[in-house]
């Protein structure tokens, strides 16, 4: 509870950093999403929103998926580059570093909360509605941030001892992101491939997501129980590698 205060000032400063040479500045928290989902819809709306089950809308479903994605990429390459770009602090005085990496996953979620305004006008525009269990976003926004720092704080400490790392992880969310149903259905997927792609957390949060946020897609209590546990997992494991290996890593800073 003591570095609150300290938490609150490390995301404001990551947050000024960050658009502090933009002339739009945090706009383009407002415009990224939106200008990647226009793209996406134009390229994708006919090939899979006809593949919607139900009376689900493509484009709420397409901006939701963009918008919570880019809350885990963002947010999880923040964290871990945190602590490596704050490496002079730590030989100065006393911080945990951990909260370097806690403030930026807020960071992303201020990110993310801000991005829910040109959603809400896309559900709107689409001829849908906010839920009633839209608060639930926040319970979600919740888990990814305790995902985001746990995987964050782990990446820190590779990020530091290899430079390939960064490489390895571009990658990785570039593969990750075609594993995820951000702009097409799982009903567009053969079965064995709806498994597979069921086994990612990300999936589920997604579910959780649209069906709170405006009930566009369905969600079933095994979803929140996995995301639930896999986001402590994450964060408890991310502690833990992070404890055990920080006091050998923070010499090569």
């Amino acid at each position: 509870m003591k570095y609150i205060p300290l938490i609150r000032l490390l995301v404001g400063r990551e947050l000024t950093l960050r658009y502090k040479r933009s002339i739009i500045g945090i706009g383009w928290t407002l415009l990224n999403p939106m200008l990647t989902s226009f793209v996406l819809w134009i390229v994708f709306s006919y090939i899979f929103g006809s593949k919607l089950p139900g009376d689900q809308q493509y484009a709420p479903y397409l901006f939701a998926g963009i918008l919570l994605n880019n809350f885990f990429s963002q947010g999880m390459l923040a964290s871990a580059e945190s602590i490596a770009s704050n490496g002079a602090i730590f030989t100065k005085i006393y911080i945990p570093p951990q909260v370097f990496a806690i403030s930026s996953a807020f960071a992303s979620f201020i990110n993310f909360l801000i991005g829910l305004i040109p959603l809400t006008l896309v559900v709107y525009i689409s001829g849908t509605n906010l839920s009633w269990t839209f608060p639930l976003t926040l319970l979600i926004a919740f888990l990814m941030i305790l995902l985001v720092s746990g995987l964050g704080l782990i990446l820190s400490i590779t990020f530091i001892r290899f430079d390939d790392t960064r490489n390895v992880v571009n990658v990785s969310l570039l593969m990750l992101l075609y594993l995820t149903p951000v702009f097409y259905p799982l009903s567009a997927l053969s079965p064995r491939l709806q498994q597979l792609i069921g086994l990612n957390p990300m999936t589920s949060f997604l579910d959780c997501f649209r069906w709170a946020f405006s009930t566009n897609e369905t969600a079933t209590w095994g979803d929140w129980f996995y995301i639930s546990i896999v986001s402590a997992a994450v964060f408890y494991l991310g502690v833990y590698i992070f404890k055990k290996y920080w006091a050998r890593t923070v010499t090569m800073l």
